[in-house]
């Protein structure tokens, strides 16, 4: 094996490492962010008239619904990720494989929810479409004080 390829080689290790860590490390977040979806729905469709809120509160609802079993099944491929990096001793065909598993995963996720949004949307106003885009973009991290 060239010199080349070895760096390579360790330096793709150390990046999936890193990313691994990453997810990981947010993964206790996603307790409180039902709470904070839910306010920033509300948020946005409060001057809205009472049935496009329901509208957009039933669309929300049903894109959750389709999301949670892909977002639950890319947390246990994650936590399965973690497990190999605490192996001993360290299996690095393994953990490539699961890292290819977690990109593929990743992918058929966003399809998916890609064709759901699109099929959710099809039915509403111009301004529920954009009231739907509007929380569907993350929001801005909070500032650090």
């Amino acid at each position: 094996m060239s010199q080349k390829t070895k760096l390579a080689f360790i330096g793709s290790i150390i990046l999936n490492v890193l990313l691994v860590g990453v997810l990981v490390g947010r993964s206790p977040r996603y307790s409180d962010r039902s709470a904070m979806r839910e306010q920033r729905m509300e948020q946005a469709i409060k001057d809205m008239p009472e049935a496009s809120k329901t509208r957009l509160r039933e669309k929300f609802q049903q894109l959750r619904t389709a999301a949670e079993p892909l977002f639950k099944e890319m947390r246990q491929v994650q936590d399965e990720s973690a497990q190999l990096l605490g192996a001993e001793p360290f299996d690095e065909a393994a953990f490539d494989r699961q890292l290819a598993k977690t990109n593929e995963l990743r992918a058929n996720a966003t399809k998916k929810l890609s064709e759901v949004v699109k099929n959710t949307v099809k039915d509403l106003t111009p301004e529920e479409r954009r009231r739907f885009a509007d929380l569907m973009r993350r929001p801005s991290p909070p500032a650090k004080s």
